[in-house]
């Protein structure tokens, strides 16, 4: 990615392209990479990491959008049905989560479903306050834990 964006900033600032200035901007763009890897702590692993990361925040953030709706949806009929009365719960549950970011990340996901709160979050254990117990099921396997365990193999920790 590196090599790439050297290589485009150099025909960019070259203005145009002749078969020199090309090979040219290969020949510097390749060395600068080098140098970058060699004394700058720079990696080619890490910025496939990065990448990889990235595509997986995206996959969350969609997951995440969705279970905001589904959430939305289910809890519609206790705002407008007066007969159906929620059965509050506060449930305690682990997820394997790794990561402290990975947790905060869920926690505050948790927080912004309808129907959820995290109460508190201590290590490992997620201690959760639901509108109704239908809204705490299968919390702890929910596609957004799924998403954050993969974004933690795709970073390595």
């Amino acid at each position: 990615m590196l090599f790439v964006l050297l290589f485009t900033l150099w025909l960019i600032f070259n203005g145009r392209v002749t078969p020199e200035i090309f090979v040219f901007g290969l020949l510097f763009a390749g060395l600068l990479l080098g140098f970058a890897c060699r004394y700058m702590d720079y990696s080619i692993e890490k910025e496939r990491r990065v990448l990889a990361l990235t595509f997986q925040v995206f996959l969350y953030v969609g997951a995440l959008v969705g279970e905001i709706w589904k959430a939305n949806l289910a809890a519609i009929p206790y705002i407008f049905d007066r007969i159906r009365k929620p059965a509050p719960r506060i449930i305690r549950f682990r997820t394997g989560l790794h990561t402290e970011t990975a947790r905060a990340v869920l926690a505050n996901s948790i927080t912004l479903t309808p129907g959820t709160i995290t109460v508190s979050l201590d290590k490992e254990v997620f201690t959760v306050h639901c509108l109704d117990v239908s809204l705490a099921k299968d919390i702890e396997d929910s596609r957004l834990v799924r998403r954050l365990r993969r974004m933690e193999e795709v970073s390595g920790r």
